[in-house]
């Protein structure tokens, strides 16, 4: 009788603990998982910039807006093309546009920009992406009179913000979080 009695109170424990431990663990694994997606994509950018430099500097010619971005792995910029990894969650291609207008191709590209989607999730991984460009949690929202003008959002050197309710035709859905890398 003693056993069972030990048994119940020592699976009571063990229920305890777990449920302890997940309340605890839970929120840390979620940001965890925030901050390694917030580093893949910024990655990312970094590297599809770099590469549009490396091109710049080569060729000696600027980089139109809309430029395919395939085309700098025959050239040898880049191995492969990073993929975005929120396209199936909502998210665009990574695109290189003029923050002046994005929607054009008739200026020179100034940013490489990528649509995560919009979510809970990609809220996360939006403040995290701000973090680790030393810009806090705070995740700028792009104000409805902008349009496609994506400047006053693009100031930094590499962050995210979010997109306005209109959307960008294209490129982002109405409420969509953006990571951008300036060229």
């Amino acid at each position: 009788m003693v056993n069972v009695l030990v048994g119940i109170i020592g699976v009571l424990l063990f229920i305890a603990l777990a449920l302890a431990g997940a309340a605890f663990i839970g929120p840390r694994f979620m940001q965890a998982m925030a901050n390694s997606k917030a580093m893949s994509v910024t990655q990312m950018t970094s590297q599809i910039t770099m590469a549009l430099s490396l091109r710049r500097g080569d060729e000696g010619v600027p980089v139109v807006a809309r430029t395919q971005l395939m085309s700098l792995v025959p050239k040898g910029y880049l191995k492969t093309l990073p993929l975005n990894p929120f396209i199936g969650e909502g998210g665009f291609p990574f695109r290189v546009l003029y923050s002046g207008d994005v929607e054009s191709s008739l200026y020179y590209a100034d940013i490489v920009f990528g649509s995560l989607g919009h979510g809970n999730e990609m809220l996360h991984v939006c403040q995290s992406i701000n973090r680790q460009a030393n810009r806090g949690d705070d995740v700028p929202q792009m104000a409805l009179e902008a349009g496609t003008n994506v400047t006053a959002m693009v100031k930094e050197p590499l962050g995210c913000f979010q997109v306005h309710s209109a959307g960008i035709y294209g490129e982002a859905n109405p409420g969509d979080y953006v990571v951008y890398s300036r060229i």
